[in-house]
């Protein structure tokens, strides 16, 4: 009980034995109209205490627990009343994510029940952008007729959102390059490490520890790793820029669209019965198997939902020890606006080894001299590259050095 409260209660009593010794002093119709009129308030201020909202129980109802950025939520409340004790009136409200504060429309209202036995409402969230969001309680106000007392009730629940990124459809990309069908078996075929050890070469940082060679390190004085045999795949391994240099200083809609660029191209690989596998280097590493199940593309979903740059490791580190430990002939997607001199050289030692294409989110008209030349060298070393000023570019790719995608020069 407050001071608030307790004060209340203190002064109807007191006013009550006055209003009693008047009446018994005084005499009389008024003095003991008085009397029974603050009686009787003070019993139904006691009566709407001690049964207000003890009886009063309320449901939460969710559209829907995943859905697309940009969609509406909509959530309905259910308040139902099971004692005998009217609700002259009820406040009733959700605890809502802080990210919903502008977004929400009717989620805080003043219900008329009286007698009502059930009262339901909906509000709605509209354009929802992407991430997890949890609801919490929901937050019961009620009182009595002349406002001088409130009570307060809180029913206890959480409830999960899931946001994914904005899916667009893609069409006019193909993963095929004539210069790589020499080179490849079945696309169907997964690789693997094999146990034949072929040679042996330099190590690189980022090397796992099983890999070096020991014998051979000690007659040389220098740590060298084992080169197994491997065998060519075509799957599609999508690896999105989530490094915070890469996005510094950028508009945050450029990192928004870049995970809306990796969903629409994982379903379209799903779509497409591709093996496809998803690696996020941020404050961990996250590593999806290669599949193409729909478990594994929610999987994906789920993690491009929550994904943030928040990676301390430079980009250029995290994706050539990525394409490293790839299976040989995997088509790395890189998703990423960095287009550097590093990015350049990264992509040139990556492009020995694996196919690589390239999408570029930006937001400028226009692109910089250096990233018009960082295109011209990727392009020569035949790397595709799309850059993407909006989703719906996706829908008007190019084969074969994709940069006529997005009207951007």
């Amino acid at each position: 009980m407050t001071l608030r409260r307790a004060g209340l209660w203190a002064l109807s009593f007191v006013g009550l034995v006055a209003a009693f010794i008047f009446g018994k002093v005084q005499g009389g119709f008024l003095a003991w109209f008085i009397f029974a009129f603050m009686l009787v308030l003070c019993l139904y201020e006691l009566v709407t205490a001690l049964v207000g909202l003890r009886f009063v129980e309320s449901e939460r109802r969710i559209s829907a627990t995943r859905i697309s950025a940009g969609q509406s939520l909509r959530i309905q409340l259910i308040v139902e009343r099971r004692g005998w004790w009217p609700l002259v009136w009820l406040r009733v409200q959700d605890d809502l994510p802080q990210r919903w504060a502008l977004a929400v429309y009717g989620n805080e209202r003043v219900l008329l029940p009286l007698w009502a036995r059930q009262i339901d409402y909906t509000y709605q969230i509209n354009n929802v952008q992407r991430g997890v969001y949890h609801i919490g309680r929901t937050v019961l106000q009620s009182g009595d007729l002349l406002g001088l007392m409130t009570q307060q009730r809180e029913h206890e629940r959480l409830d999960s959102v899931i946001v994914y990124p904005r899916v667009v459809p893609v069409r006019g990309w193909s993963t095929t390059h004539p210069e790589e069908l020499g080179m490849r078996e079945s696309t169907r075929r997964r690789s693997e490490e094999s146990t034949n050890v072929l040679g042996v070469r330099d190590y690189v940082p980022g090397d796992r520890l099983s890999r070096i060679h020991w014998p051979a390190t000690a007659r040389r004085g220098a740590l060298l790793a084992k080169e197994f045999e491997m065998h060519v795949s075509s799957d599609l391994l999508f690896v999105p820029d989530v490094s915070m240099m890469s996005y510094r200083g950028l508009d945050p809609a450029i990192f928004e669209l870049a995970m809306t660029v990796v969903a629409s191209l994982l379903k379209h690989a799903y779509e497409r019965h591709r093996k496809f596998s998803l690696t996020l280097h941020g404050n961990t590493l996250q590593r999806f198997p290669s599949g193409s199940d729909e478990a594994l593309f929610l999987h994906c979903l789920e993690a491009l939902a929550v994904a943030s740059p928040d990676g301390k490791t430079p980009f250029a580190q995290s994706l050539l020890r990525i394409a490293q430990e790839a299976p040989a002939g995997t088509i790395v997607v890189v998703v990423s606006p960095s287009l550097d001199k590093q990015m350049v050289v990264t992509a040139e030692q990556m492009r020995r080894r694996t196919p690589l294409e390239w999408f570029a989110p930006i937001v400028q008209n226009e692109l910089t001299a250096d990233q018009r030349n960082s295109i011209r060298l990727l392009e020569s070393m035949r790397v595709p590259v799309y850059p993407l000023r909006q989703a719906e570019q996706l829908s008007q790719l190019v084969r074969g050095g994709g940069h006529h995608a997005a009207n951007v020069r």
